[in-house]
């Protein structure tokens, strides 16, 4: 076979190679190993995982951007959620609002008539939601205190949910990491193409190092570049048009995380603990308590009816109060099934960030990735160089000992 074809058939296959093999371990280094493996200066980590806290920060920033917990509040449906509870766990509320009033006059609910009790349950549970509901208005724009959803984030995608963080990272952007990859393919062949006609014209073996070194750096820099520029579509030479993969598949992704998030991250149970746990609820509970006492002076002259005819006074409603939310928070965990599957119906969490993070300016939006590539952006390209250019020197001395 003629050295000059030989010469055109294997560099462009190497120089492929190169390309492929480069981009595919900058992707692996990205999300390689989870822990530090190594020895010296020569110790690595993937990416993902020891830039967790800044990536998840990158994350939660922008999801802050499209989920507050206004929006939370807004779609609650406390009214609904009190009704749900009455009708699934009756004896619960019967038992709750006999102790409470037990407050006022011990044993009066237990001889009540069963219409009397139906009555002012009724009453009850109707001014607990108006208390709860008006409660939530007044606390609304102060309630980032009692549920930090940046928090929640960095915590669900950091420490020891990093493998979620990885994860995520690669669902949200697993096509344009396998665009860089095949990328470096298509570009190192063409490259090939052309050092095979430089060696032709210069008839010099170090060319090859030369080109791979170029071939490692100008992929994986250029397809980076290309998975996130242009913003927009983008005519290039008056022929192609052209947009960033990333951009491109805004909605795309908007979906795949809106699922994530609502699935894994915003579940009802980790929002139920964040506000039971957290230590703004000694805040809620205050203002509730106080909304509360509001609105059962309403219904006051009912109890009185109850009671002989006695009304109760403000430090007795205090302690009905008192121990009607007491006894709540010992039966949550007893209710919270229910109080989950009201949450997830109504919250709807997966289609609101779908519906705002696909609408979402695509600089804040390009945030959630860009991230990962632009920390140790040089390492990859200078790796990749640095991997071309021995894969090239090989192929040098090879044409040399094969005297092409």
């Amino acid at each position: 076979m003629n050295d000059q074809l030989v010469l055109w058939i294997t560099v462009p296959l190497v120089t492929a190679f190169i390309g492929y093999i480069t981009n595919w371990s900058a992707v692996k280094m990205m999300f390689h190993p989870a822990e530090p493996r190594g020895i010296g200066p020569l110790k690595w980590q993937g990416i993902v995982y020891r830039m967790s806290g800044k990536f998840a920060g990158e994350i939660a920033n922008t999801t802050s951007q499209v989920l507050s917990p206004e929006d939370l509040v807004g779609r609650l449906d406390l009214a609904g959620l009190i009704e749900r509870l009455q009708n699934e766990h009756p004896d619960h509320v019967d038992s709750l609002v006999g102790e409470a009033l037990d407050v006022v006059a011990p044993g009066v609910w237990a001889s009540a008539a069963p219409e009397a009790k139906t009555q002012l349950q009724a009453m009850l549970v109707a001014q607990s939601e108006a208390a709860v509901s008006k409660g939530m208005d007044e606390l609304g724009p102060r309630l980032g205190e009692l549920l930090d959803l940046e928090a929640l984030v960095v915590e669900e995608l950091t420490g020891e949910n990093s493998e979620r963080l990885a994860r995520v990272a690669q669902e949200i952007g697993g096509k344009e990491l396998r665009f860089v990859e095949l990328y470096g393919g298509l570009l190192g062949f063409l490259v090939g193409l052309i050092q095979v006609a430089l060696y032709g014209v210069f008839g010099v073996w170090w060319t090859m190092p030369i080109v791979g070194g170029i071939v490692g750096l100008g992929t994986n820099w250029l397809a980076i570049q290309m998975i996130f520029r242009p913003l927009e579509p983008k005519k290039f030479f008056g022929v192609f048009t052209y947009q960033g993969m990333f951009p491109k598949r805004q909605a795309e992704i908007a979906a795949d995380y809106g699922k994530t998030a609502a699935r894994e991250i915003f579940t009802p149970d980790k929002l139920l603990g964040m506000l039971l746990n957290g230590p703004g609820l000694p805040t809620l509970l205050t203002e509730v308590k106080t909304t509360a006492l509001a609105e059962l002076r309403v219904v006051a002259p009912m109890v009185s009816m109850l009671t002989g005819g006695v009304e109760p006074t403000d430090e007795q409603l205090g302690q009905l109060v008192d121990t009607f939310m007491t006894r709540s928070l010992m039966l949550a965990p007893t209710v919270q099934p229910t109080i989950e599957a009201h949450l997830a119906e109504t919250l709807r969490l997966e289609e609101l960030i779908e519906e705002r993070l696909g609408s979402l300016d695509k600089e804040q939006f390009e945030r959630m990735l860009r991230g990962i590539f632009e920390e140790d952006e040089w390492i990859l390209i200078v790796v990749g160089g640095a991997l071309g250019a021995a894969i090239g020197t090989l192929q040098g001395l090879a044409v040399l000992g094969f005297d092409l």
